[in-house]
């Protein structure tokens, strides 16, 4: 995971293989907000403030798992590619300003770039994160990528948690809690771990580096969420590592 984190030099000097450059250009920015996100929280650690980290945890955990999803899904790259030009459409309208038409221009203009299907529909959007034919129980295949996540969104959420975090018995009763809780930080630095590993393999292979892979598949957590997955779902079908 350190490799990943600190290796900025390498992140600003990616040579990647020509089949996979759309590829690149699509999940880049997801790989690197997951490097950035990891090395944020590594810093909130050494600072006394890991509880906090766990929502950039979060956001490390879906950016991978999304990449994941998209990199090794048929037509995945082209549907995160349709949501994101649908999202971007939906952040213009809300801004829009009904008495410039310029707006509607622009609107119309990113719409043009979502990708077409062979008989030019446009390309279906990916499926919602979590939830029934979500992208994490499609790639889920022990439960593990579920659990995390429901521990991560109770730090980010207003849940039961912001309060018992912050308050603890005392001896002379209910007392306020100097820091929350440690309760669940080594699962949540494992979670960290296999977000930079799962973002780590995607970029390896995108990039053509072996020892990169190695590296990504070496230490004993999950950095391939497909091999489970029925072949007319896979990008990669003949692949089991």
């Amino acid at each position: 995971m350190l490799r990943f984190v600190q290796d900025q030099q390498h992140a600003a000097g990616i040579q990647v293989l020509e089949e996979y450059a759309w590829d690149f250009r699509v999940l880049g920015g997801l790989i690197e907000r997951v490097r950035r996100a990891a090395s944020a929280y590594l810093l909130l650690e050494k600072r006394g403030y890991k509880a906090e980290g766990r929502a950039l945890v979060r956001s490390a955990l879906e950016h991978a798992v999304i990449a994941q999803w998209a990199y090794l899904t048929e037509d995945g790259v082209s549907r995160l590619q349709a949501k994101l030009l649908n999202s971007r459409a939906d952040y213009a309208m809300g801004l829009r300003d009904p008495e410039d038409p310029e707006w509607d221009r622009l609107i119309d203009g990113i719409r043009a770039q979502i990708p077409r299907t062979v008989d030019g529909q446009p390309v279906t959007g990916m499926p919602k994160l979590t939830g029934k034919g979500g992208v994490i129980p499609e790639l889920d295949a022990t439960g593990y990528l579920t659990r995390a996540y429901v521990v991560l969104s109770r730090a980010g959420h207003v849940t039961d948690q912001a309060v018992t975090d912050y308050f603890v018995d005392g001896d002379e009763g209910l007392a306020v809690a100097t820091a929350p809780a440690e309760t669940h930080d080594s699962d949540v630095f494992h979670t960290l771990a296999t977000s930079c590993c799962l973002a780590a393999w995607v970029l390896a292979r995108i990039e053509g580096d072996a020892k990169g892979m190695a590296l990504a598949t070496d230490q004993g957590l999950l950095w391939r969420l497909d091999t489970h997955l029925p072949s007319d779902r896979r990008r990669f079908p003949g692949e089991n590592a």
